[in-house]
């Protein structure tokens, strides 16, 4: 329980978290708990940045508890989580406010979806982050060490002007790479997974993978990228993040991955479109659900940040389409009546 002795009130109606955004007012709801940071370590680090950290919850009450006790955990002693829970049933929030109140909670109404969730995420922290300040972009279906925010600002001082995510595997195998950066073809659309299942160990410390564009699964980001190239577009519903980074990369920041830094994934080739099979009436969630990666207006949208002209986007967005449609055909299965 949060009491007057250990915690301030930072109250904010809906229309203040909306402001400077295209989303209703009405998306959010509720009032928001700001605690004060526990007590730092007299050491070297007093005036070290603060690394907020940014996540997006939805009905995935244990793997948020589980973060943010990883989060308590970091070895870096100025942390401050914000996490926008949007509208979850499962009891979330309640576990947030109960055993995390050194969180800030935002509440959504589970319109949001996760890169809208993200952009109000975001707005908060812009408006309390110092310049000198860090964001950490983070899942709550991650693993990591304790020293993990630690080694992200170490790689930081070592490429600075750079926004750097964590190599990510699995936790059915560590040493494997599933996402190690990516490079993508700007008129066909072929996407190259970077060191795809490869071995971590394989690469010399110190190792950093250039990438097309960043996921928000372990990224640290100076807080200035965020005042240059602008928040998340909360247009999109989901898959925000490749977009914010290519658009941190056009204002002249690298995209890096280290692989001196992992995360761990619970799972891989669970979500709907790594499906080993589907149905005829898998079809429109395919090309239209929100959640889904193949979803055409998120892809439209990846070709108009993608590319550099207007031909250029319709012919990536062209080969993208034939692309993800082959992927839907040869998996297709055809049940007899």
């Amino acid at each position: 329980m949060i009491t007057e002795n250990n915690a301030v009130s930072y109250q904010a109606t809906g229309a203040t978290l909306a402001s400077a955004r295209n989303i209703p007012a009405d998306n959010l709801r509720g009032q928001t708990t700001r605690t004060m940071e526990a007590p730092e370590n007299n050491d070297s680090r007093a005036d070290a940045a603060t690394v907020w950290v940014c996540l997006a919850v939805f009905n995935r009450i244990e793997c948020t508890r589980k973060c943010l006790e990883l989060l308590r955990q970091q070895t870096y002693p100025k942390i401050r989580p914000v996490v926008v829970d949007d509208g979850s049933s499962d009891g979330t929030s309640d576990m947030i406010a109960a055993e995390h109140p050194e969180t800030v909670l935002l509440r959504g109404d589970g319109s949001l979806f996760w890169t809208p969730a993200m952009h109000v995420g975001m707005n908060y922290i812009l408006a309390h982050a110092a310049p000198k300040d860090y964001t950490l972009l983070l899942n709550d279906d991650l693993v990591f060490a304790p020293d993990l925010v630690e080694k992200l600002l170490e790689a930081a001082k070592m490429r600075p002007h750079s926004l750097i995510q964590a190599v990510e595997s699995c936790v059915d195998d560590p040493d494997l790479i599933w996402q190690g950066g990516v490079q993508v073809n700007t008129w066909t659309a072929k996407h190259r997974r970077l060191n795809h299942h490869r071995n971590i160990s394989e690469f010399p410390s110190g190792h950093f993978e250039p990438s097309d564009y960043l996921t928000g699964r372990g990224v640290l980001a100076p807080m200035e990228v965020f005042r240059v190239a602008g928040n998340f577009d909360a247009t999109y519903k989901q898959c925000g993040d490749p977009e914010f980074t290519r658009r941190a990369a056009k204002n002249g920041y690298n995209l890096l991955v280290t692989y001196d830094v992992p995360v761990l994934s619970y799972e891989k080739g669970k979500n709907f479109n790594e499906a080993e099979s589907y149905s005829l009436s898998d079809l429109k969630r395919y090309y239209f659900g929100i959640l889904s990666n193949t979803r055409l207006a998120t892809r439209w949208k990846e070709a108009t940040s993608t590319s550099n002209s207007k031909v250029q986007a319709v012919v990536f967005f062209g080969f993208d389409f034939a692309r993800i449609t082959w992927h839907f055909i040869r998996r297709l299965t055809v049940r007899p009546r």
